[in-house]
């Protein structure tokens, strides 16, 4: 993973960065893997993202986090709103996001909305 993210890194053209960074958000998104998630939201927040970018990923992945297990669901949307606090004015919209899918697992914990 740290080798797609130096890829993505390295992309100039932000609407081809966006893709790539996209395609590594969908790998993760598939792998309902906690690590990776976790993994790909601090680089989302590192300096090496562009904020624009950053915001717009970190947006899909919150509005994604309804296709991971509940379990997994409520673990990575508490990681975001976590990591995102420090730095809430410049994230306003995707804290929102993930505070959304975080209570609506915890008031239907089962998926049964």
């Amino acid at each position: 993973m740290e080798s797609a993210f130096a890829s993505a890194s390295a992309i100039t053209d932000q609407r081809q960065k966006i893709e790539q960074y996209k395609h590594i958000l969908s790998a993760v998104i598939s792998s309902n893997d906690i690590v990776q998630a976790r993994k790909f939201i601090d680089h989302m927040l590192s300096d090496d993202v562009p904020l624009v970018v950053s915001r717009q990923l970190l947006q899909s992945f919150a509005e994604e986090l309804g296709r991971l297990a509940p379990d997994t669901q409520k673990e990575i949307a508490h990681y975001i709103l976590a990591q995102i606090q420090p730095r809430v004015v410049s994230f306003e919209e995707q804290s929102i996001a993930a505070a959304i899918s975080y209570n609506s697992v915890v008031h239907h914990p089962l998926g049964d909305m």
